[in-house]
């Protein structure tokens, strides 16, 4: 499957890699979803938000059991990545450097 973040529709969406099956997993409450990365040995995705309220969020990959990770301290979260070893989540933030 193929997972992504659009911050013209504020929608995080999914699709089979040959462009089937597209589904809308979250489309409320998003303000500029912006990175995302997944963890299918758990099946969580993660992503940030840098909307007026600066977030990273994690929910199941079916868009189930959301929830907000981080919301304090937060500029404009831009960039991911999960060390699945450690079970460590990084982040970038464009406008705290």
């Amino acid at each position: 499957n193929l997972y992504w973040t659009d911050t013209g529709t504020d929608r995080i969406e999914v699709t089979r890699l040959n462009g089937t099956s597209r589904k809308i997993l979250i489309s409320e409450n998003l303000d500029e979803p912006r990175a995302i990365v997944l963890n299918p040995i758990m099946g969580y995705m993660y992503w940030t938000d840098w909307g007026e309220s600066p977030k990273i969020e994690c929910a199941y990959l079916d868009g189930s059991e959301r929830r907000v990770l981080v919301n304090t301290s937060l500029g404009w979260p831009n960039g991911l990545a999960l060390d699945l070893e450690k079970d460590k989540l990084y982040w970038g933030d464009a406008k705290t450097d």
